[in-house]
């Protein structure tokens, strides 16, 4: 189900940022409210200027006195006008410093929070809009600080000249502050609009970012070439940038609407009041120095509140972001993480039970697991054997405890899932997936997964040679330390497929996991190297629990146990000698195999 979005008021929202602000840089606080003084101030000053220097001028004052007033007045510009610029210098930097505290946020709810979440649709559409809300100092976050200086300045200049207006006429007054909130009324619709259609202008972006971000990875570039994807890719981008550009048109059309409107509101405005003060001079009731302060006092006025109301449009669409940020950050985990029961003694073999387990993903019509009972005895070799799209990946995320199921339990030594503590679990877990990340660090560090400082050297040169690796590794010149991937590093180097399975079980055993799962890591080798491979794995397992999967039938032959997945359903169970007695479906598929293996080799036989 849905998470629906936060829905925070916007002095909830600022309230949230000001204490981040507070607990973390509380010089930027200080740096912010000493520019909404200058910068209310300035204008202010600027508007009164002119009638100082014309008092001075029809009262007749001495020239010294004249020039004194005026230098006062212009030093203090120059004064406050240095000021604003050096300030808002300082708060750029702190601005960053802050945007970086909210990428950590960001990146830290992203790396520990369950991974069902991270198969939610809605969940990663929050994060990707958290990471652009808060990636670099024109982001959203980083204008919530530019936006709160430059509302309360216009706030402090609205009401100083609605002071010095309202003593003019207090008609003329409502007048510009009415016709002026018909602009903002009209404005706000834009806001609404972008709001309600902001996934769909995401969902355009996400893909775009996507095809970018492919057509410049190594492993992508071979197949974009050979596959002549070129075409495709360029296909793909262009209706998604049609899409994105149909967005914005339709978003530059209402603006532009607004803006005529705008427009016609601040004639009519602007012209009236205009009209009126030169209606009190020609009446002799205004002195032309009353005259150029009014004057400069209505277009301040008039900028004062168009800024206001626009600022206020602008944090209604900063709320809007923030709200996001917020719904993603505080996005609810449903499992026990330092808070369940702990595991003692992680490292003892245990054994794992699945009562009744039915899996469904959301928005899926049917179960990918369906009433599945399984045990895993503790140092038990077992296969789970199966064509594509049994469900063999999805036991393994159940098993894990990766993903709670829909239906049923999985029991750890009798005592559910759900009620330990998920850190705890995963501790037991030695995993290799289909899918493996391997980052671009040093040997040493990828082996035992940690800095090199923390690294136990011999630890990791132990299980480099159970896995077969140490010869290749001893035969690199920088040993250990060399830095692994090519495209990274210059002297980094780029190891093969076989490899590569070899650093991940040495990666495995580092850990030391009473359990170990290999997900189809070798499914891209060829059968006999895969099968060596898995034998390879299942030499170096002792006293481990082991879970081997596959749809290659031939290359888990040597596990204790064998179950056969079929729709999420376990269709047969046994040894792969019993398994090939019942002439069943296991028999069916590891003939059909070895069928296809045995024309291949009469083939290659026939043409050598």
């Amino acid at each position: 189900m849905e998470e629906k979005d936060k829905e925070y008021s916007i002095l909830q929202n600022f309230g949230y940022c000001i204490k981040a602000t507070i607990q973390n840089y509380p010089k930027l606080l200080v740096l912010c409210v000493s520019l909404i003084v200058i910068n209310a101030a300035i204008p202010v000053i600027t508007a009164f200027l002119p009638k100082v220097v014309i008092d001075e001028i029809v009262n007749q004052k001495p020239l010294e006195h004249l020039m004194f007033a005026t230098g006062l007045f212009l030093g203090t510009i120059i004064i406050m006008t240095s000021l604003q610029k050096y300030i808002d210098r300082l708060i750029y930097w702190h601005k960053y410093k802050m945007n970086t505290y909210f990428l950590k946020m960001v990146t830290n709810k992203s790396l520990r929070t369950d991974y069902c979440n991270q198969e939610d649709e809605h969940f990663r559409n929050l994060q990707s809009e958290s990471f652009a809300s808060c990636n670099g100092n024109f982001s959203y976050y980083a204008r919530i600080y530019d936006t709160s200086v430059g509302f309360m300045a216009n706030l402090l200049g609205f009401v100083t000249f609605f002071y010095v207006l309202i003593r003019l006429n207090i008609i003329i007054v409502f007048f510009l502050v009415i016709s002026t909130l018909a602009s903002y009324f009209m404005n706000k619709r834009i806001i609404k609009w972008e709001k309600v259609n902001n996934e769909e202008k995401i969902s355009y972006t996400q893909k775009l970012q996507y095809i970018t971000k492919v057509s410049g990875e190594i492993k992508a570039a071979k197949d974009i070439r050979l596959y002549n994807m070129i075409a495709w890719l360029n296909s793909v981008y262009r209706v998604n940038m049609e899409g994105v550009n149909s967005w914005y048109k339709k978003y530059a059309s209402k603006i532009f609407k607004v803006s005529i409107c705008d427009c016609s509101f601040s004639l009519v405005r602007e012209g009236v009041t205009y009209f009126y003060l030169l209606y009190l001079v020609l009446q002799g009731t205004l002195t032309v120095a009353d005259f150029v302060l009014y004057f400069n006092v209505i277009v301040g006025f008039s900028a004062w509140l168009n800024s206001l109301l626009g600022q206020v449009n602008t944090i209604n669409r900063l709320n809007v972001s923030i709200n996001r940020f917020r719904t993603f950050v505080e996005y609810p985990e449903k499992y026990c993480r330092n808070s369940g029961e702990k595991i003692h003694d992680f490292l003892k073999p245990r054994t794992i039970e699945l009562k009744n387990v039915s899996y469904q993903y959301s928005g899926e019509d049917s179960k990918v697991i369906d009433d599945l009972s399984l045990t895993i005895n503790p140092g038990q070799h077992l296969a789970v054997v199966g064509l594509n799209g049994a469900g063999k990946t999805t036991l393994v995320k159940l098993i894990c405890g990766l993903i709670d199921p829909t239906e049923g339990q999985v029991l750890y030594d009798g005592k559910d899932l759900k009620v330990l503590d998920r850190d705890e679990v995963y501790k037991a877990f030695g995993v290799v997936f289909q899918q493996y990340s391997i980052l671009p660090v040093t040997i040493a560090e990828i082996v035992a997964e940690n800095i090199r400082e923390n690294v136990n050297v011999d630890r990791v040169k132990k299980c480099l040679e159970q896995a077969g690796l140490m010869e290749k590794i001893n035969s690199l010149k920088y040993g250990l330390d060399t830095k692994y991937d090519k495209t990274m590093w210059e002297d980094g180097i780029d190891l093969s497929g076989g490899e590569k399975q070899k650093l991940l079980l040495a990666r495995a055993l580092y850990k030391n996991s009473p359990i170990v799962i290999l997900d189809e890591p070798t499914a891209a080798l060829d059968p006999i190297s895969e099968q060596n491979m898995y034998e390879l794995y299942n030499g170096v397992m002792d006293s481990k629990s082991s879970i081997f999967i596959s749809h290659r039938l031939a290359s888990t032959r040597f596990c204790s146990h064998i179950i056969l997945l079929e729709n999420g359903k376990i269709i047969e169970c046994g040894t792969h000698d019993e398994l090939l007695n019942l002439h069943g479906k296991y028999y069916e598929l590891f003939e059909t195999q070895a069928k296809h293996y045995r024309e291949k080799k009469v083939d290659e036989y026939e043409h050598s």
